[in-house]
């Protein structure tokens, strides 16, 4: 008999990690055009600012009614000769471009940070349904807030950081080098403190950031636990009213709030001593304490403004170090997420072909526990489904009956033994390891258990929704598997689900678990 094999479609790799330039990559093109805009922007405002610097600077001199000796020494020698309706012409142009570029600057960022995050978080989504069983049911809250919280942040930072370092440094660099031959002229003194300054800033900010994303890695780490107990309350929150529970769950939530509040409470001093230490006290100082070293401004003076901005563009340097933590932080626990290993559906198996019926499953000894627990759920447990009959699986809870029904579906994998699937031909597979898991469950069998994806009406209304859903969509499956699937409705409506299931079985397998 010849087996359809189908290859799956070509998938990301496993574990990729998430960084600027895996972003970069998806959207490389908006990067790029998002930076070309920032460099223009960024020469028209140094352009701008040298204007403003030599409008109020002792050494431009307007004669013969020529305004070129205000404009930057690179836009002179193109503006030669420039009569005062011209010069004011010329600003009111750049003012006017800048301002252009600068709103497209900002609309196309904020494209990328929507971008970004919403493929962080798809990517996220991505990996959790790739997680295994018992990774997913462990991993169900951790995944709301990294999709919720720092998706987000990534989304928000991941290309804003570079863009405004690199528009800071940009700045730096064009004001330096158009203004070198007037910084040439000035002080040692002045020169020697000015770097000296900058580098100390540059310490003191480095150490401050270090600190701050260690705290960040903290504070997330709790947030999550916080979020967990304040997730399950929300879901089940009638259940919990109903049984009476209610102070304890808000006991519980409000230990894990107060103690999320400490912690915060606890970082916030030095998060802002980093926002005032580098930024608005070692720079702000710099004027005052650049006049006590030097003694006289003379021709230290003339480059003050200058000065002043270049230090400006350092601390938009500085802050993007202290917005750096929370972005590392968020980032770490992306990947570390995005590194967990995925379930393997055997992608490469075998797909039965559409005519080949399943006529019996066969346990094999099959020894199966979760990882949670030191008891084996199932321990050589050996029997045979048969097609043409209900399969009935009766007993208490915590025997086994849910974990059979995984085990076929391909959920969970036998720690020991094998299951065994005959189909109508003769011919055997083994589930796990011949074939194709996805398409297995997605084609070959049909689950239905008491909880179901119904939202409106009454239990027994939900599951008689989720019942008749799945008889009409699931027309194609071989094997129905149904988990207390009846459980809340009334003794009519059963009845009818099992004259409907003897039916049922007569042409598929059917397996029925029930108290």
């Amino acid at each position: 008999m010849n087996i359809i094999n189908k290859m799956p479609s070509p998938k990301e790799k496993q574990n990729q990690k998430i960084d600027f330039w895996t972003l970069y990559e998806k959207f490389k093109f908006k990067v790029i055009r998002h930076f070309l805009l920032t460099t223009i922007w960024t020469i028209i405002s140094v352009f701008l600012l040298l204007i403003i610097d030599n409008f109020i600077s002792e050494d431009a001199k307007i004669t013969n009614d020529n305004y070129s000796s205000l404009l930057p020494e690179v836009l002179q020698g193109h503006f030669s000769s420039l009569t005062k309706e011209n010069f004011v012409l010329l600003g009111v142009v750049l003012v006017f471009f800048y301002a252009i570029f600068f709103y497209f600057s900002n609309l196309w960022e904020e494209e990328l940070r929507v971008q970004g995050g919403h493929y962080v978080k798809n990517q996220l989504l991505d990996k959790f349904r790739q997680l295994p069983f018992e990774e997913k049911e462990k991993r169900n809250k951790e995944i709301n807030i990294l999709v919720e919280f720092d998706s987000g942040e990534i989304g928000y930072t991941w290309e804003h950081l570079p863009n405004h370092v690199y528009h800071s440094l940009l700045t730096i660099i064009l004001l330096i080098s158009m203004r070198w031959e007037k910084f040439s002229k000035m002080d040692s003194k002045g020169i020697f403190f000015s770097c000296f300054w900058l580098l100390l800033i540059n310490i003191v900010s480095f150490f401050f950031t270090r600190l701050v994303l260690r705290n960040e890695k903290k504070h997330k780490k709790e947030l999550t636990k916080e979020w967990a107990v304040i997730n399950k309350e929300t879901e089940k929150a009638n259940l919990i009213e109903g049984m009476g529970l209610t102070p304890q769950y808000r006991d519980k939530q409000r230990k894990a709030s107060q103690k999320n509040e400490k912690l915060l409470l606890s970082f916030n001093r030095t998060k802002s001593l980093n926002k005032t230490i580098p930024i608005y006290w070692l720079a702000e100082m710099f004027p005052y304490l650049l006049l006590f070293i030097v003694g006289k401004f003379s021709k230290t003076k003339r480059n003050l403004l200058s000065m002043w901005w270049i230090f400006e563009n350092f601390q938009e340097i500085f802050k993007c170090f202290w917005e750096y933590g929370e972005y590392a932080s968020s980032l770490s626990r992306v990947n570390y997420f995005l590194s967990l290993s995925e379930k393997d559906d055997n992608l490469q198996g075998k797909i039965l072909p559409e005519k080949v019926t399943i006529k019996t499953i066969n346990f094999e000894k099959v020894s199966f526990k979760y990882q949670s627990s030191s008891e084996w759920i199932l321990e050589n447990y050996t029997h045979s489904f048969t097609k043409g009959e209900i399969n009935h699986l009766f007993g208490e809870n915590g025997i086994g009956k849910s974990t059979i029904l995984y085990l076929i579906l391909g959920l969970v994998k036998p720690h020991k033994g094998q299951i065994i699937i005959v189909d109508s031909q003769g011919e055997s597979y083994n589930l796990h390891t011949d074939i194709n898991l996805k398409y297995w469950r997605e084609t070959n069998t049909a689950y239905c258990s008491h909880d179901n994806l119904i939202t409106e009406g009454s239990t027994g209304q939900r599951q008689l929704a989720n019942l008749s859903q799945l008889f009409a969509t699931k027309t194609q499956a071989d094997i129905f598997l149904l988990d207390e699937a009846d459980n809340a409705l009334d003794q009519e409506k059963k009845k009818e689900f099992e004259n409907n299931l003897e039916n049922l079985a007569r042409n598929k397998l059917v397996i029925y678990v029930k108290h």
